[in-house]
């Protein structure tokens, strides 16, 4: 998926150069998400409206001000079945909320609960730029999201979310998720909920991972620095599309984190039978 490409390279610009300003991928990942032409069709369950969240503390109109902020740029169910909207919405406010905090959260997922997840971590950026002033990591925290809806049609709907943040520490951090739901119930689809023999589509997967990491087709993937000496994995993240499916291995998730991310399509015309086209379409 070019837009997810295109999200990591621009949040990894922000990473290399340190300078905390909202990326311009958010301006741009807006625009993408304004664009009335999945979220006009008929027979759809589900409408989404896009939600502007910004909050922000201290010298942030400054170029090297002391600051933290919190920009978010996200769709939002806004009409469709009661408990479809919410459990959707739910999965989205918490992966934002998730967003700022640094331990387990257990609260409500809202739009308040998010208002109150961005004060406490613009108020710990507080008291430790207090507690340490001196220290340069403490000069600017950032958390910035945005997020896209692909594919939507009457069973299914992906949403793709870019997350940058930086709270200190040696560098930011800095990944792509994407959540495919179920329109029926409202929840998060996996793997097992479409693939229908999980060996066979594993071993296509692999193929086309080696191919994209430019590695012969008997390479050993262990032995070429692949998923930390065990066997090759599905990835976490995958997008369900028109034509096929998108496989995302976000930086760290497979290999070292400067190896980068690792990406490819398969088309539902090569996966043929080992998927169930009728789960989607």
């Amino acid at each position: 998926m070019e837009y997810t490409k295109f999200l990591l390279k621009e949040l990894d610009k922000v990473r290399n150069s340190l300078i905390f300003i909202v990326p311009i991928f958010l301006a741009i990942g807006c625009n993408r998400l304004k664009s009335p032409k999945l979220q006009s069709e008929k027979g759809l369950k589900v409408r989404f409206e896009i939600k502007n969240f910004q909050e922000k503390l201290g010298d942030c109109d400054e170029v090297e001000g002391d600051c933290a902020q919190v920009d978010m740029v996200y769709p939002i169910v806004n009409d469709g079945v009661p408990g479809v909207r919410q459990a959707i919405n739910d999965s989205i406010y918490s992966f934002l909320i998730q967003s700022l905090v640094f331990e387990g959260y257990e609260g409500s997922f809202s739009e308040e609960s998010l208002g109150v997840a961005a004060s406490n971590f613009l108020q710990e950026w507080q008291a430790a730029n207090k507690a340490e002033p001196d220290d340069e990591s403490n000069a600017g925290w950032e958390v910035s999201v945005t997020g896209e809806v692909g594919l939507h049609t009457s069973k299914v709907v992906s949403i793709t979310m870019g997350s940058y943040s930086y709270a200190g520490g040696a560098h930011p951090n800095s990944y792509v998720s994407v959540l495919n739901f179920d329109l029926k119930s409202g929840k998060t689809l996996s793997w097992d909920d479409f693939i229908t023999d999980q060996k066979a589509f594993e071993k296509l997967a692999e193929k086309a991972f080696k191919k994209a990491r430019e590695l012969p087709s008997n390479a050993d993937l262990v032995e070429e620095g692949f998923f930390w000496g065990e066997h090759f994995e599905l990835p976490s993240n995958f997008e369900l599309q028109q034509d096929g499916i998108y496989f995302w291995y976000n930086p760290f998730e497979v290999a070292a984190y400067a190896v980068g991310p690792t990406d490819f399509t398969i088309s539902y015309a090569d996966l043929g039978k080992l998927v169930n086209k009728d789960r989607i379409f």
